[in-house]
């Protein structure tokens, strides 16, 4: 994991860079200062963007992982046949004719058998097959926690479904448990993280540098930019002492 102190280096001075280097190389072929700063503002733009939906990605699969194993910790707690019972009764609200046989869930010659609280060794997933088969089942889909050996068995059809996907398929079904062991994260908005006090920093050193940039390039964009950063980084201020003064009235 990143510090904050790289963090900030990638977001603002690392942006500053490729900006700079950007401008310096098409300020040697191109003479117009307003299109140098066109392109060097697109190039620096693209990769920023780019950069931004790489980290958006990595941040939902962490989070899914994070809740797969918050949903497994939960059920940790709960009897061995909770998932069972969560999987039979959201089936039966989407109109399924889903019963319990065995440990599974039977809808027609299909069942699932939740595979969270023990070891999915080749020994325990053979005795499920063998229940699958009793039972009619022509397609089995076990619900594991981990990865796990899947003998080769005629006569049915064995699917694993591993981690973040079964946390994904009892999420879509509302099949999930209630959340009793595992702390509530409260998520900050969009708007309020924009004016966060880690922000302030940011904004001022951009706005610095947006101002320098006008005065060699005499470029009204670059101003209008620097003034806005401007603008954000008193916002944050502002805000960052209304909060601080509410929380000292709050202790």
């Amino acid at each position: 994991m990143k510090s904050k102190f790289a963090k900030f280096i990638d977001g603002t001075v690392g942006a500053a860079m490729i900006f700079f280097a950007a401008f310096a190389i098409f300020r040697y072929f191109i003479p117009s200062t307003d299109l140098v700063m066109f392109c060097a503002a697109s190039i620096t733009g693209g990769i920023l963007l780019i950069g931004k939906i790489r980290g958006i990605r990595r941040g939902e699969k962490l989070a899914l992982s994070k809740a797969a194993d918050d949903m497994f910790f939960e059920f940790m707690f709960l009897p061995d046949n909770a998932p069972t019972a969560l999987l039979c009764n959201a089936l039966k609200r989407r109109g399924e004719n889903a019963v319990r046989h065995g440990g599974g869930v039977y809808v027609g010659k299909s069942a699932a058998y939740p595979m969270f609280s023990r070891e999915a060794d080749e020994a325990t997933t053979a005795r499920i097959i063998a229940k699958a088969k009793h039972f009619g089942a022509d397609k089995l889909i076990l619900l594991c926690k981990a990865p796990s050996r899947v003998p080769n068995v005629d006569g049915i059809q064995v699917i694993s479904v591993i981690g973040d996907d079964v946390y994904t398929l009892f999420a879509s079904l509302n099949a999930l448990p209630e959340r009793k062991y595992v702390g509530k994260v409260q998520s900050r908005g969009a708007f309020k993280n924009m004016f966060s006090p880690d922000k302030i920093l940011r904004y001022a050193l951009l706005a610095v540098l947006f101002y320098f940039v006008s005065r060699f390039s005499r470029s009204i964009v670059t101003f209008v930019c620097g003034a806005l950063c401007a603008a954000l980084a008193i916002t944050a201020i502002m805000l960052s002492i209304v909060r601080a003064a509410k929380k000292r009235k709050t202790n």
